[in-house]
C-alpha cells in the first residue's frame, strides 16, 4: 500500500505530511476528494472483516493510525525468526541462483526490520564494510561442501569481497563444475 499510495502522490495522506485544510480554504474540496479516494482505496484493499470495523473513519491519516494500532506487532520477534532462518538457510538441492534468491529475500527483510543506522561520520564506513562481510560470510555459510575450495579462497581475499563478486564466482564454479560433470543448471 505505501509504494501504491508513493506512486499516485498520495503517501502524504497516510504519513500527515498532507494536512487536512480549513473549510473556508480554496484547497479544501480538493483535499476532501484526494481524501475520500485514498480511504476507498485503503478500504478496498482490506478484508471485509477488517474494513468493516474501521470504515468509519473520515480522514485516510486516522485510518492509517487504526490500521497501524491494530497491527503493528514489535520487530523482536520478526527479527529473531529472520536471522533464525538466516542461520539455518543451506544450498541443499537448490541451485546457487536459487540459493542466493532466497538467501537476499531474507537479508533484505531483515535489513527492513533492523535498518542501518544514518549517518555521514566515517564509522558509518567501518559498520557498512562488517555488515557486507556479516552478508558474505553467512552466504558462504549456506553453501554446499563442493565449493569448499572456493570458499577457503574467497576467505583469504584482502580486501574482503563484495557479495556481488562472491556471487558472480560462485556461479561461475557452479558452471565449471556442470561442464566439467556433464550436467547442465537448471533455470
Amino acid at each position: 500500500m505505501v509504494l501504491a499510495l508513493t506512486a499516485k502522490k498520495k503517501i502524504g495522506f497516510v504519513n500527515g505530511k498532507i494536512s487536512k485544510p480549513e473549510e473556508d480554504s480554496p484547497l479544501y474540496e480538493d483535499w476532501e476528494s484526494c481524501n475520500t479516494m485514498v480511504l476507498s482505496w485503503l478500504i478496498n484493499s482490506m478484508h471485509v472483516n477488517v474494513s468493516s470495523s474501521i470504515m468509519y473513519c473520515e480522514m485516510a491519516r486516522e485510518m492509517w493510525l487504526e490500521l497501524k494500532r491494530l497491527f503493528l506487532q514489535g520487530n523482536g520477534p520478526k527479527i529473531y525468526n529472520l536471522q533464525r532462518e538466516i542461520s539455518h538457510i543451506t544450498q541443499n538441492q537448490m541451485t546457487v541462483s536459487e540459493y542466493y534468491t532466497k538467501f537476499k529475500r531474507l537479508w533484505d527483510q531483515l535489513l527492513h526490520f533492523e535498518p542501518l543506522p544514518k549517518c555521514s561520520c566515517g564509522a558509518m564506513k567501518v559498520l557498512n564494510a562488517s555488515h557486507e562481510k556479516a552478508y558474505v560470510m553467512k552466504f558462504l555459510m549456506g553453501l554446499n561442501e563442493n565449493f569448499e575450495t572456493l570458499r577457503s579462497q574467497i576467505l583469504m581475499y584482502d580486501p574482503f569481497p563484495s557479495m556481488s563478486k562472491v556471487y558472480s564466482l560462485v556461479l561461475q564454479e557452479e558452471s565449471h563444475k556442470n561442464i566439467g560433470h556433464g550436467g547442465s543448471t537448471a533455470s
